[in-house]
């Protein structure tokens, strides 16, 4: 991805989704919530996986997100409310984490920005698993997992974020 993309997901890229959370309930709890204001730090480790975007220069950086939770019928959903636009505009709108028991997750579609080694950009359709997972300090641990479907970036790649209250 270009830099900066992941932020497009927060997580899907970036974003983000990152991308985030005291957000989640002690184990056994009915609501999950995820609310507030979060900084959202990507890059937190190095990329792995197959594609030639593992090696694409990113630099560590952190966003501030407003999250929005609710439940309804034994569903709960956390949306990205403000904070940065994604630097990809083939990420989907609004973005939006379900909680599955342990994480928040979101699954998209989207066109991967592939940085070729002439810096032009090639999009490549992608599928992407973001998730969030609580840590027992209250913040989130953040793994966006890509399958870049064809094209010159195909292959697989992780990146990693961090969600803390702002």
């Amino acid at each position: 991805m270009a830099p900066n993309g992941l932020s497009g997901l927060v997580g899907l890229s970036a974003a983000p989704l990152v991308i985030a959370l005291s957000l989640a309930p002690p184990a056994g709890a009915d609501n999950p919530s995820w609310n507030g204001q979060y900084a959202i730090t990507f890059m937190v480790a190095p990329k792995t996986g197959t594609s030639m975007a593992v090696g694409d220069p990113e630099v560590q950086h952190t966003d501030t997100y407003g999250f929005r939770s609710s439940c309804s019928g034994g569903k709960c959903v956390a949306t990205i409310v403000s904070g940065p636009a994604p630097t990809n505009p083939t990420v989907p709108q609004p973005v939006q984490f379900t909680w599955d028991g342990s994480s928040w997750k979101q699954d998209s579609e989207f066109q991967w920005d592939c940085m070729m080694p002439d810096t032009t950009i090639q999009w490549n359709p992608a599928r992407s698993d973001v998730r969030y997972t609580p840590q027992p300090d209250g913040s989130l641990s953040g793994v966006m997992h890509a399958d870049i479907l064809s094209g010159a970036c195909q292959g697989t790649i992780e990146e990693y974020m961090t969600a803390v209250r702002a």
